[in-house]
């Protein structure tokens, strides 16, 4: 395994006053005091999501220029767009923003969606052992090749592309990671003339190994941070927001279970 080293990018920031932009720029703040560039602020939470993605751009660029002027490499990460999960405007029982909901569902940069803190406070950090949690499961993004896929366009973002972001940010911010591989048995399996448990047993086994190998390979290139694995067969959506409750962040890749999980996870959610 090989790894290239890039400067990291710009991290922009959409407000527009609600609670929900507050924690937004609590949460990049406390990012830029842990080595990102100090964040931009795009005028408008509520804006549409094309020009935070353009002005996010231009903050990139601009960081590869100042870097190239400087006598330093000039490979700029792509950076993060950070917003809250709702802004001022639309019902109040609107659980996600427009523009939250494009820059998830869309394909774009790393968006990381921040909901609003307990009462009128904002984001908080967590306690320091709060993992960072990501789903490896093969089918939790926009799967390649499968013709059923409301948006065939979209770019598949495989297991080992999300690790290697979660185990990045899990490193660099001292935090253990769980590893969470959801598995599912065939209905087609039910005509094997197996037991219920020998089959379930089976299964099980089978995700456990396959996420046992999926590890294996980032041991080594991160030792310092604990890696936790979990497989499970419950509903996907439903085992994440439950680990949203003590997780730092939840990372996943761009797919109709982000979609879901980002209206109502109670941690920031980064979506690539």
């Amino acid at each position: 395994m090989s790894a290239t080293v890039r400067a990291l990018g710009p991290v922009l920031v959409g407000v527009d006053g609600s609670a929900s932009s507050a924690s937004a720029v609590a949460w990049a703040t406390a990012e830029a005091s842990g080595g990102r560039p100090v964040p931009a602020t795009h005028g408008g939470e509520g804006a549409a999501a094309p020009a935070l993605r353009a002005a996010l751009e231009r903050s990139r660029r601009a960081g590869g220029e100042r870097q190239e002027q400087g006598g330093a490499p000039a490979d700029v990460g792509p950076g993060l767009l950070v917003v809250g999960r709702r802004g001022a405007g639309g019902f109040a029982g609107l659980s996600l923003g427009s523009t939250a909901r494009r820059l998830v569902h869309d394909d774009g940069p790393v968006t990381v969606v921040v909901p609003a803190g307990e009462g009128t406070d904002a984001w908080t950090p967590p306690a320091a052992d709060s993992p960072v949690v990501v789903d490896v499961s093969p089918d939790a993004g926009w799967a390649a090749g499968r013709q059923a896929e409301p948006l065939p366009t979209h770019r598949a973002t495989g297991p080992e592309e999300v690790l290697g972001v979660a185990l990045s940010r899990a490193q660099r911010a001292g935090r253990p990671l769980l590893a969470v591989l959801h598995w599912r048995v065939p209905s087609t399996v039910a005509a094997e003339g197996r037991s219920i448990a020998q089959v379930w047993d089976d299964y099980a086994d089978r995700a456990a190994e396959q996420l046992d190998g999926l590890l294996g390979r980032w041991r080594t290139a991160y030792p310092t941070v604990e890696l936790r694995p979990l497989v499970t067969d419950r509903h996907p959506v439903s085992t994440l927001l439950d680990l949203a409750g003590r997780a730092e962040i939840l990372v996943l890749p761009r797919g109709p279970r982000a979609c879901a999980v980002v209206e109502d996870a109670t941690c920031p959610v980064m979506v690539l």
